[in-house]
């Protein structure tokens, strides 16, 4: 018969234990168990896209023989052969499962990532126009696994930071931080065209100017908008969210930092 799907190392057939110990699903699709009442979650509920779990499972005992490893279903079909299906059992990687995941979510559109943030948007209560959430997947679907990520760690996006990061402001939000987080401000409010480049631009001048380098003031001016310390490009997500955001944010964090 076909080979058996193993636990990770290796040792015996995969199992809801194993699941359950190691954190990751083993249905398809939530399951609930007729006897206990117990809800195992799936991988549909778990946010993973389905033709990406299909082109994992198709790899667990079967190879193409080649190095390639994104196969569309018709692709699947094509190649498929007895022949290439292996004897021994073959161990299940949920590392590879969630990087199959990432490849099929960096391969939607803007727009029907988009579509699928909305949801988790709504579930929030969070109101935002399909244009600006678009602009907030093409940001961050090179960082994300599942868009659920997208909300998870892009929520600086819709919503004002609460709290800053202690370890960035501990390291790097020194005495005159304040000061020079003030004069940025004023620069960048009489930014006309409140691009990317042209706030990267003012950026830099006022660095050069004052001599300092990047990481001088870069990181609390990223703590200022986001409330962390890591993200995509902060010229980038200040333009996106605007001008007036991006100052009262700035204001915000200079006042309670200070």
């Amino acid at each position: 018969h076909l080979p058996l799907i193993l636990k990770p190392d290796g040792n015996g057939k995969l199992s809801k234990r194993d699941g359950d110990r190691l954190g990751f699903p083993v249905f398809p699709i939530e399951w609930k168990n007729p006897e206990t009442g117990a809800v195992s979650i799936g991988y549909k509920e778990s946010g993973y896209i389905s033709a990406g779990f299909i082109n994992m499972l198709s790899f667990l005992g079967w190879n193409p023989g080649t190095q390639k490893e994104i196969f569309s279903m018709k692709e699947l079909i094509n190649s498929f052969s007895l022949e290439r299906v292996g004897k021994a059992g073959a161990k299940f990687d949920f590392d590879k499962t969630r990087w199959f995941n990432q490849q099929y979510l960096r391969a939607k559109s803007k727009k029907e990532l988009a579509e699928d943030l909305q949801l988790i948007l709504k579930e929030n209560m969070v109101e935002a126009n399909d244009d600006f959430v678009e602009q907030v997947c093409e940001q961050l679907k090179e960082r994300a696994t599942f868009v659920r990520d997208m909300w998870e760690e892009g929520k600086y996006y819709f919503l004002e930071p609460k709290s800053y990061d202690e370890k960035t402001i501990r390291k790097k939000w020194k005495e005159n931080t304040s000061k020079y987080m003030l004069e940025l401000k004023n620069r960048l409010e009489i930014i006309s065209d409140f691009s990317s480049k042209n706030i990267e631009k003012e950026f830099k001048e006022y660095l050069k100017e004052n001599e300092l380098g990047m990481g001088k003031l870069l990181p609390a001016f990223r703590v200022s908008l986001t409330g962390i310390g890591i993200g995509p490009s902060l010229f980038d997500i200040a333009a996106l969210i605007g001008k007036k955001e991006t100052i009262l944010r700035m204001e915000k964090a200079i006042n309670i930092i200070n």
